[in-house]
């Protein structure tokens, strides 16, 4: 309702869900332009680099463990979904807690690989520049995954708490699960630019 004039601002609920589905993809838009700028500037470095090292640390191991992890949440607010499509409220609430319980993990884990991988590098016999270049590449495309993920919580949060509460569990969860796919496939392609780029 527009508090100026009194009037509703959509004239249907179609029309406010329409506008809030416009809204969502304007913003996963904005974050894809976001991640891509992000994939190009660190491309750019490593291309322009002549000397690029060839013996850096592999990739830790729980950056597959934690794939895992983030896989496994995004499926389980998917089943969430369908069961709130089914009116299956005690699986929605079952599921939900589940994913969030899992994209709690997905940053635990992904704290332990910035550890592993930072602490490859100090252990490294000879450091150069481009060494740190490269360190310093996967901390920023993986801390700006993170962050996404910490500010996804925020609304997967908001929305377990609705469903443990027993109240209705609105369309909100399906802008949930669409933002969790986004951010599923920006960290497969983080991954795969991370195993054949850097």
């Amino acid at each position: 309702m527009n508090r100026a004039t009194g009037r509703q601002i959509f004239s249907s609920t179609q029309e406010q869900a329409g506008a809030n589905r416009f809204g969502l993809w304007l913003f996963i838009g904005t974050l894809a332009i976001l991640f891509a700028g992000a994939l190009l500037a660190m491309l750019a470095i490593r291309l322009e680099t002549e000397d690029w090292p060839t013996d850096l640390p592999p990739l830790p191991n729980l950056l597959w463990w934690s794939t895992g992890v983030l896989i496994a949440s995004t499926i389980s607010i998917q089943l969430a979904v369908r069961s709130w499509r089914r009116r299956r409220h005690d699986a929605v609430r079952r599921l939900l807690i589940l994913s969030l319980i899992l994209s709690l993990g997905f940053l635990v884990l992904q704290t332990l690989a910035w550890l592993d991988w930072v602490a490859a590098f100090n252990e490294a016999p000879q450091m150069i520049e481009v060494h740190r270049m490269a360190q310093t590449g996967f901390l920023v495309l993986t801390g700006l995954h993170a962050a996404h993920i910490i500010v996804g919580l925020i609304p997967l949060a908001l929305v377990v708490w609705y469903a443990l509460a027993r109240r209705m569990v609105t369309s909100t969860l399906e802008s949930v699960s669409v933002y969790w796919h986004f951010l599923d496939v920006i960290w497969i392609v983080l991954v795969l630019f991370m195993l054949f780029v850097l």
